[in-house]
């Protein structure tokens, strides 16, 4: 077995092991804060990731995005030696020029107790993230991933998402769970759901732009979903205070309309 798909298989039997069904989740405390790098808010498109094992390096490539907004991140993928949604969203802080990120929440439902530890070194392109000791059973591995900036654009509909209501006369889905990350002009959302009575999960990623008449366009870059990679699709998308955010859109033919709140 490689170490490429030992890495990723034992990163996903770690976030597994801490998920619950339930993926509502409460905001943890939050260490003080000593020094804060120059990692701008933003999206981000990963390069390539090397894995040393033993003073052994091995690289690949994967299509994954990863964005930061508001002290919180998320990044998705599909993983193909696992053949299943890989994504994580939670929050973010700044110890002693360490970035500690907290997830809340996978493709499967919500985390806890679980947190690691990123050292975050810009580049001209981007930044570079180590991640040192990563364990999986009796092994441990360094992973460093290079990362390029996509955008660092804002709009008012920055911050993360939880799905909090969904009406639709286009299926007949139930248990539908949807997390969404929106910065740096561009979106990435994972979701969780039954169709046919059958558990589907769902990612994907693109980018965000408003037009003149304060609809949102996004254009779609991966995704689970079959033909949303390269559509365009035009949102209704409104806040409804600081804290709660509505979007409608199209499907089928038939209008759907989503809520969400912050957190």
């Amino acid at each position: 077995m490689t170490v490429k798909k030992l890495l990723l298989i034992g990163l996903m039997a770690t976030l597994a092991a801490c998920s619950s069904e339930n993926q509502s989740v409460s905001e943890p405390t939050v260490a003080a804060v000593d020094s804060t790098p120059g990692l701008a808010d933003g999206a981000y498109a990963l390069i390539s990731v090397d894995v040393t094992e033993d003073g052994e390096v091995s690289s690949y490539l994967r299509d994954q995005m990863k964005i930061y907004s508001q002290d919180r991140f998320m990044f998705a993928f599909y993983n193909d030696l696992t053949d299943k949604v890989d994504a994580g969203t939670g929050y973010t802080h700044w110890v002693d020029g360490v970035l500690v990120e907290t997830p809340i929440a996978n493709q499967d439902g919500g985390l806890k107790d679980l947190s690691f530890d990123l050292t975050i070194t810009p580049t001209e392109a981007g930044f570079t993230q180590s991640l040192k000791g990563m364990k999986y059973g009796e092994r441990s591995v360094n992973m460093v991933e290079q990362w390029k900036t996509l955008s660092t654009e804002t709009t008012i509909f920055d911050g993360l998402w939880q799905l909090e209501s969904r009406s639709s006369e286009a299926d007949d889905w139930t248990d539908f769970v949807e997390m969404k990350l929106i910065g740096g002009g561009h979106f990435i959302f994972f979701q969780s759901l039954l169709a046919d009575g059958e558990a589907v999960k769902h990612f994907g990623f693109g980018s965000l732009q408003v037009d003149p008449a304060g609809h949102v366009v996004e254009t779609g870059i991966t995704s689970s979903i079959e033909g949303q990679a390269g559509s365009v699709f035009t949102l209704n998308m409104q806040m409804i205070d600081d804290n709660h955010m509505s979007q409608s859109f199209e499907m089928n033919g038939a209008v759907v309309t989503q809520t969400y709140v912050r957190i």
